[in-house]
């Protein structure tokens, strides 16, 4: 059921009301991120001296886990963690796509506070552009090499380059622009990075993205028969490239062949978990495990990402492994990608703790009836979908603004989690949805407009047509 307003006198009443309160909030957060930075799970002192490796699997959607109750057996290795860890069921990404979420993983902020967005909707390649991170604004790697950490990036992704300001703050980055296939190239790499700087006494942080996960869903030898009988058969990617038309009828055969990408994925995880075991690592170093986004197939009638926050696109899994992490737990609370700053940085005992959206989850003080936004919806050209969405999940229920900012729809999640039934918005949700949209925007990104290198690249990624 779709609720329209009547004009748009109650959106100018609540932005101010939303502003006012979000300012009182934000002047409350030093004592709250206080509170964070003193997390009693373990002693600081030994925080200090641990590892911590965070893992992050592009167009990675929870439900294709085996540890989320997938019926298919795509992942013994990330299952393993999950079960000597915590997992949360209710992990959402603050946004549909690359760009916006690794900017809310990089620095706990909303996408509404980073401003870290992208728009490819426009024909004309000379239209397109995407939005640098701020560089002032405070980071992960920043955070972590001022506390003395030895930081290394390795990624997969040409949104990712050093253009966009993700290698700032990183002793060691490197940035694959193309990078399918690489999850095995890509854990030797950061095998080598840590056994090269071992000499170096310091902890270490590290971020690995992987993007084998991505169309075009093309799984190496071996793992494109897992789920199939012929393998690929040459068939990767929705749009044909002669017509540039998308089959619907290859639906069943490409999300096959999408789980076979996610089963080599957890193949090489487990050749870098067995390391860390063999290395006397484990026992020292905290992992976890994210993604950035899901991926539909036809699930709303829509195929890849990017364009709603359904579901599909924005439950994403989210693992942690390590000392002081409780193991067997599965938790329901609600928790988002701003969420994993706040936490590493209070688990190592970092108490430069910056202005953040996000919350320490592992301190024992989070409510199941937390809010989490998301926004950041890309359109494409092919898209129909209008670029001004957003949506808070509260508890189990989750309410979406669609169109011009007028029109709501509301799901209960653990009665119908496809969202196939909506139901009536209350006043409440609609405030919540309203209260995000109004969020004063933090970061000052400046706009990036790609080359024809990039540009390639994009094509053949799928974000332009």
């Amino acid at each position: 059921m779709y609720i329209r307003l009547s004009g748009r006198g109650l959106f100018s009443l609540l932005s101010a009301a939303v502003l006012l309160v979000f300012i009182m909030f934000f002047l409350s957060c030093g004592s709250v991120q206080d509170q964070t930075s003193n997390n009693e799970n373990d002693s600081i002192g030994e925080n200090q001296k641990r590892n911590v490796i965070l893992i992050i699997i592009d167009t990675l959607r929870a439900d294709h886990l085996s540890c989320y109750g997938y019926f298919r057996n795509t992942s013994p290795s990330i299952d393993s963690l999950a079960a000597s860890g915590t997992l949360w069921q209710n992990a959402y990404a603050q946004s549909p796509w690359t760009l916006p979420s690794h900017a809310t993983i990089w620095t706990g902020l909303s996408v509404r506070s980073h401003g870290t967005v992208g728009f490819f909707r426009l024909e004309n390649d000379e239209g397109i552009r995407n939005y640098a991170l701020d560089p002032s604004l405070p980071s992960l790697p920043v955070l972590f090499g001022q506390a003395g950490y030895r930081t290394c990036g390795i990624v997969n992704v040409t949104l990712l380059r050093d253009e966009y300001n993700f290698d700032i703050g990183f002793d060691h980055y490197s940035c694959n622009l193309a990078g399918h296939g690489q999850a095995g190239a890509s854990v030797d790499s950061l095998i080598s990075w840590v056994v090269s700087d071992s000499i170096n006494l310091k902890p270490f942080f590290c971020i690995l993205h992987l993007y084998d996960v991505h169309t075009p869903y093309n799984p190496p030898d071996d793992f494109d028969l897992m789920f199939t009988e012929y393998g690929s058969m040459g068939i990767t990617a929705w749009f044909d490239e002669e017509t540039g038309n998308w089959d619907p009828g290859k639906s069943d055969h490409l999300l096959k062949l999408y789980d076979g990408e996610i089963a080599w994925v957890d193949y090489n995880l487990g050749r870098l978990f067995e390391w860390l075991r063999n290395d006397s690592l484990a026992e020292n170093t905290l992992v976890v495990i994210t993604s950035d986004h899901g991926e539909e197939f036809l699930d709303h009638g829509g195929i890849d990402h990017g364009h709603t926050l359904y579901q599909e696109l924005i439950h994403i899994p989210l693992i942690m492994s390590g000392p002081g992490i409780e193991p067997g737990v599965v938790s329901p609370i609600p928790v988002g990608q701003y969420d994993i700053l706040p936490t590493l940085l209070a688990w190592a005992g970092i108490e430069n703790m910056p202005m953040v959206d996000g919350s320490d989850i592992l301190s024992g003080d989070i409510s199941y009836s937390r809010s989490i936004p998301g926004s950041g919806v890309c359109p494409r050209s092919w898209d129909s979908f209008a670029p001004h969405q957003a949506s808070v999940v509260t508890g189990s229920i989750k309410t979406i603004i669609l169109g011009e900012l007028e029109s709501f729809i509301t799901y209960d999640l653990v009665d119908d989690p496809i969202e196939t039934r909506p139901q009536e918005t209350d006043s409440m949700h609609m405030e919540k949805v309203l209260f995000y949209w109004a969020s004063p925007q933090l970061g000052l990104p400046e706009p990036v407009f790609p080359d024809y290198e990039s540009l390639d690249v994009l094509r053949d990624l799928g974000y332009i047509k």
